[in-house]
């Protein structure tokens, strides 16, 4: 391949168009969409699904044990083709009818599943990191169990987490390119649209969508070590490897 003609200004000349970096932005638009709806829908059912984990009924602890083991281990495009084709057929739910072709609403509610099950993990953690002694106290002082994890369990777990929200924010935007394939116009399809059918490269157009995700995901993480607390990167350390994200660092002697 001869090096030179990747910086040829015929390959180039179109991102010079302000219609073609709006049609790109349009698709990032509905990247972060995508995103930031898995993300909150996510951490709702995460919460849900790491308190009933931490349950100590059966009858609750072991359904979301398979929930979340059986989920971390699929891969997630198998859950987009799952939600598009599933959807696409629609289902029967207490007697009502339920479809969606829109590949949009399929990739959201796969990533939802998928992240949820990593979510549950790390919120899991999280309240884990709590210090036992401030549960103790706050049952001394008379607050039942549910009072003790909204008042002074989660609000503070939550706290610790933001950093692991804002990496698994960034992954959930790496993988709505994922989405491509069942046809959903995020900032990746939108790039292969432009090299298909106009004078543009392949490599230059995607090279293009590669600066714009490096860019938001860099801001995001620079964002994210801005919410740190003090002392917040041995807390991200711990959280992490207790979800299983990362290996358990040795303690230092």
């Amino acid at each position: 391949m001869d090096v030179a003609r990747l910086f040829e200004y015929r390959y180039w000349k179109a991102f010079l168009d302000v219609e073609i970096w709006v049609f790109l932005l349009t698709g990032l638009q509905i990247t972060l969409t995508m995103a930031a709806a898995a993300i909150v829908l996510s951490l709702v059912f995460g919460t849900l699904l790491a308190l009933a984990r931490l349950s100590r009924v059966p009858l609750v602890h072991y359904p979301a044990v398979l929930y979340i083991e059986i989920i971390r281990a699929l891969p997630v495009l198998l859950l987009i083709f799952f939600m598009f084709f599933g959807g696409a057929r629609g289902f029967t739910l207490f007697g009502l009818r339920v479809s969606w072709e829109d590949p949009v609403v399929a990739a959201i509610l796969a990533l939802t599943v998928y992240t949820s099950a990593v979510n549950a993990e790390i919120v899991r953690a999280g309240i884990l990191s709590i210090e036992r002694g401030q549960v103790e106290a706050a049952r001394a002082l008379g607050l039942s169990y549910v009072q003790t994890m909204r008042l002074v369990v989660l609000p503070q777990a939550l706290r610790r987490m933001v950093p692991p929200q804002v990496s698994q924010l960034i992954t959930l935007i790496k993988d709505t390119s994922l989405a491509f394939v069942i046809g959903a116009h995020e900032l990746l399809n939108r790039a292969k649209i432009l090299y298909s059918g106009f004078e543009t490269g392949p490599i230059q157009a995607l090279f293009v969508a590669a600066v714009i995700y490096f860019a938001v995901n860099y801001a995001l993480s620079l964002a994210s070590r801005r919410l740190e607390l003090p002392g917040i990167e041995d807390m991200r350390r711990d959280i992490a490897a207790e979800a299983g994200t990362i290996a358990r660092t040795p303690a230092r002697p």
